[in-house]
């Protein structure tokens, strides 16, 4: 009986999806082939600089190539396992509680762990693309360089299905357990795990990156060894043989290389990895049929409890501003205190930012010749360009989906007197100030720690500034262009076709601002031909460097102002 609802319930979420893709027809051609077009060259992109990284190690590790690649893919699956974890959590909050489809189903004679399975699935399913957007182009990019057998790329597919499962089963049960025990701060408890996580993850960076830090220079070769032998050392937990990242490294390499026995390997760890996911999501299954329902009703009439009275410090702080705009200031603290009191979000900005921080600080601490102004200048821009990365991915994942998440609140917000315009600019504002306080911080502390020259200081602060604009008003402007007033999860907002732009779009902006400057300050800063003032090439630097400039303001403009304009005219055309 059972099954045949689970197969209903699969049946109608295939016709939906049908439904999706026979519309599209329907949208212009030119967005579909931008997108498509974007998409793949981002695809692309990452299979050539996987692929360029696997040709170094090849070329340059000698007898550590085969020991390197396992620890690289072990790592970079484990990596991918605990994010996968915590993604399918966050999606469960809102899967499993908070859909309207949900609580339809709870209304009609299925069974509650039924649903969950069938929530569960849901999940996977929009989670996985992370996986299938960074996982499949290494997993090519290893096979080409390795020139491994046929058989392993029939095999990257069906180690695919069964691992991206262990996370999804994981998360999801992570977020009912968590639901369950501690339904009011679920949030704050989700973000302590998450915080607990990260701190091993920032004392291993660490470690390793400081690990010869007051080495006596060594000869290249015996150098190149002992670093080699070090990192494989700090890597050998990656190595731990009951773990499904292991599994999944072990039976490709195995695979890949061909062989008498890969075939019987290879099918233990494929064995490993199917008997795993069972396990949890058996278990899933279990403890939704004791604790499911009981925590779904709880969770439905859950409160805040008792909120503070008076006035938030951060009111009074922006009075004189809201004396001269009212209306605006009054968005921007109602956005500020919705983002603090959601654990979710900031604790996601500390723990990615945090790291970026630990990592800047600890600069002068690794084996790195900062003397060099070759090394100054290419780990700059290196921050630069990580800084401003993490900062588009922050964005899209949270600013773009601010004009969709007030939902069915909106009407609210359409009959109060103040423009449309104003609310989006409102939006703007609050998401611009607070990109400006993390990305100038992480920029400033990076070059202070380089001791870079003035002109990199200058240069970096202004270009972090106007990335931010850009970013922010492109986040901005695409989510009341592409809005999804219907929608409570930001997880689904982001995965739809906008969020999927704005990603691409922000990614390929921070690039090319950050990639044309580096290659400028390369070109004459490296080589000493600027440094005199008075010299031509100084003069032939500066003229450079204002055109450069001049384009990243070009640029970061029409990136902001563009999606606004369009995003404001949607806005105000738009019915509730």
């Amino acid at each position: 009986m059972e099954a045949r609802v689970l197969n209903l319930l699969f049946r109608v979420r295939m016709q939906s999806l049908r439904n999706l893709l026979t519309r599209l027809h329907q949208e212009s051609f030119f967005k579909i082939v931008v997108v498509g077009g974007l998409g793949a060259g981002f695809w692309v992109a990452l299979y050539l600089i996987f692929n360029e990284s696997f040709y170094f190690l090849n070329s340059n590790a000698y007898v550590f190539r085969d020991l390197l690649c396992k620890r690289i893919l072990s790592l970079f699956f484990l990596t991918l396992l605990i994010m996968l974890v915590f993604s399918n959590a966050l999606i469960s909050f809102s899967n499993l509680f908070r859909s309207k489809e949900t609580e339809f189903l709870f209304s009609q004679p299925v069974r509650h762990d039924t649903i969950y399975i069938y929530k569960l699935l849901e999940s996977l399913l929009f989670s996985s693309w992370a996986f299938l957007a960074m996982g499949v182009p290494l997993l090519i990019a290893y096979g080409v360089q390795e020139h491994v057998e046929p058989l392993y790329y029939v095999a990257m597919v069906l180690y695919l299905i069964p691992f991206i499962v262990i996370p999804a089963g994981i998360g999801a049960l992570l977020g009912l357990l968590i639901t369950a025990f501690v339904p009011r701060h679920r949030g704050k408890a989700l973000a302590a795990l998450g915080i607990a996580v990260a701190i091993p993850c920032v004392w291993f960076v660490v470690d390793v990156l400081n690990a010869r830090a007051g080495n006596e220079p060594m000869g290249f070769g015996t150098e190149m060894r002992a670093d080699v032998q070090m990192i494989l050392g700090k890597l050998d937990f990656t190595q731990y043989t009951m773990t499904p990242n292991f599994w999944m490294t072990q039976g490709l390499f195995l695979l890949g290389r061909g062989g008498p026995q890969s075939l019987g390997a290879g099918l233990a760890f494929f064995a490993a990895l199917v008997t795993t996911a069972l396990a949890v999501v058996v278990t899933g299954w279990f403890i939704a049929g004791t604790l499911y329902e009981s925590t779904y009703s709880f969770a439905a009439v859950a409160t805040r409890g008792r909120q503070r009275q008076g006035r938030w410090w951060f009111e009074r702080l922006i009075t004189p501003i809201q004396r001269r705009w009212p209306g605006v200031t009054v968005i921007v603290i109602k956005d500020v205190k919705t983002f603090l009191r959601d654990p979710v979000q900031w604790a996601q900005v500390l723990i990615f930012f945090g790291l970026l921080t630990v990592y800047i600080a600890n600069l002068r601490n690794f084996s790195y010749p900062l003397d060099r102004i070759f090394y100054q200048n290419l780990i700059s821009f290196l921050n630069l360009g990580a800084t401003c990365l993490t900062l588009a991915t922050m964005i899209s994942r949270f600013v773009f989906p601010l004009m969709s998440l007030e939902g069915q609140r909106f009407w609210v917000l359409g009959l109060v007197p103040l423009a449309r315009r104003r609310i989006l600019m409102a939006k703007f504002i609050f998401s611009l100030s607070g990109a400006l306080l993390v990305t100038e911080s992480l920029v400033l502390l990076s070059n202070y720690v380089l001791r870079s020259a003035p002109i990199i200081y200058y240069l970096q602060a202004v270009t972090a500034a106007l990335i931010c604009v850009g970013l922010t008003g492109l986040a901005v402007g695409m989510g009341a262009l592409f809005p999804s007033l219907h929608e409570q999860n930001p997880s689904k907002i982001v995965s739809g076709f906008g969020g999927t732009l704005t990603l691409i779009l922000s990614v390929f902006m921070v690039m090319l601002i950050i990639a044309a400057e580096a290659v400028v300050c390369h070109r004459f800063l490296v080589q000493d031909m600027a440094l005199d003032e008075t010299s031509e090439a100084a003069r032939v630097f500066q003229f450079w460097m204002w055109i450069v400039v001049g384009g990243a303001v070009l640029v970061t403009f029409l990136a902001a102002y563009v999606p606004m304009k369009l995003g404001a005219r949607a806005l105000d055309r738009m019915e509730f």
